[in-house]
């Protein structure tokens, strides 16, 4: 990103005025000039570009119910998230989901719950998930997804056990633990499916 594209979107910021971490990027812009400092600001940056398709109306109401008296210690609470994560696209991804609870009227404790499963999962491995728009159940040992991604998926909290399949009697009939989408995983799918159209 240029730097005239970076001063052309410090002044569009005053749009966005109801999300919590605007105003620091606007001072990160202003006296970045470390390596660290730079990686940050392109995650706050790319945090901003998952908020940027926010209605006035939701983000409003979101920051009333969520943010209000509490500005600082949210900011705060994203920017240490943002810090922690390893690819700049998982901060885009925060952004939108972000963008997900306050249209749909989560909490602020479900938000950073999700965005502490982001930080945590390989990337890649969170395509994966769309997997389950075909199928409601998939077994452990199946033809869609590698077994070590499923068990990443479940340990991160993203799937759920729903029994265990012994199998066909064919060789590649799937069979293990059957998993389902958890109430977070289904969350990120629904933003990950937006995101993709």
């Amino acid at each position: 990103m240029g730097v005239a594209n970076l001063e052309q979107l410090m002044q569009r910021l005053d749009l966005c005025t109801g999300i919590p971490i605007v105003s620091f990027l606007r001072s990160v812009h202003k006296v970045g000039k470390s390596f660290f400092d730079y990686k940050m600001c392109v995650r706050l940056l790319n945090f901003y570009l998952g908020c940027k398709n926010i209605e006035k109306q939701q983000r409003e109401r979101f920051y009333r119910s969520n943010v209000y008296g509490k500005e600082k210690e949210v900011a705060y609470k994203i920017i240490q998230v943002l810090e922690c994560l390893d690819t700049d696209e998982k901060a885009e991804l925060m952004g939108k989901v972000y963008v997900y609870c306050a249209e749909n009227g989560y909490e602020l404790s479900s938000y950073f719950r999700i965005c502490n499963i982001i930080q945590r999962c390989y990337f890649e491995d969170l395509q994966y998930l769309s997997r389950w728009k075909l199928k409601e159940t998939i077994c452990a040992q199946n033809k869609l997804i590698p077994q070590e991604i499923m068990e990443s998926l479940y340990s991160e909290g993203l799937l759920s056990e729903c029994g265990f399949d012994g199998g066909g009697f064919l060789p590649d009939d799937d069979a293990g633990t059957i998993y389902s989408l958890s109430k977070f995983g289904k969350i990120l799918l629904d933003v990950i499916d937006s995101s993709s159209v």
